[in-house]
């Protein structure tokens, strides 16, 4: 199950996953992640996309996939970047994107940059 205690909220949890720069890019999403014996995401919207209400709305949106995701067998901390064209799709293919990241970090398809 999916709740609070799943966020990254603080800034140094941010930088200590994103300072080990193992990352798995697709088109819509950038996510960093490190190795942990429990599933913990951050989520990022940068602010020159949109505005406030938006990133919270999307942020919102992102939380709601995840609840419907089995996130309990990812076994990783993570920071989800959303990137511009990430915005324009519509739920479903959020769904698919996402799903399709974390099974790539799942996976190993991560990549040390």
């Amino acid at each position: 199950m999916f709740n609070r205690t799943n966020i990254v909220k603080k800034n140094w949890e941010f930088q200590k996953i994103i300072g080990k720069k193992i990352q798995v890019v697709s088109k819509n999403l950038i996510i960093y992640i490190t190795k942990s014996e429990y599933f913990k995401i951050g989520i990022s919207i940068p602010k020159q996309f949109v505005n406030a209400v938006k990133r919270n709305h999307f942020k919102n949106q992102i939380k709601s996939i995840l609840r419907k995701l089995n996130v309990e067998e990812y076994k990783f901390e993570c920071v989800l970047i959303a990137r511009k064209t990430f915005f324009d799709l519509d739920f479903s293919k959020k769904v698919i994107e996402i799903k399709n990241i974390l099974e790539s970090a799942q996976n190993g398809k991560a990549k040390k940059i």
